[in-house]
């Protein structure tokens, strides 16, 4: 069967378990703290980062040049025909 509890007892019970709840989540926030720190650190960039940048400048200029000669092909054949 259920205990019974007096209402001090009650209330000391919630306020543990209140208590507990506010340690968990402090400990929570110290690990999500620390996890964001150490990700900041690995987003600096790095080589990999330059070459990934490097090759998407390269993509962007052919992708831009293909535009231009298609609008000019596009333009001549309906100035022409």
């Amino acid at each position: 069967m259920a205990e019974i509890n007096t209402r001090k007892a009650y209330r000391d019970a919630q306020a543990k378990e209140a208590e507990a709840a506010k340690a968990r989540d402090q400990k929570r926030q110290e690990v999500e703290k620390e996890f964001a720190r150490s990700r900041r650190k690995k987003a600096e960039f790095g080589q990999t980062g330059e070459l990934k940048i490097h090759s998407l400048k390269v993509r962007l200029n052919w992708a831009i040049g293909i535009v231009v000669v298609l609008l000019l092909i596009v333009t001549g054949v309906m100035f022409l025909l």
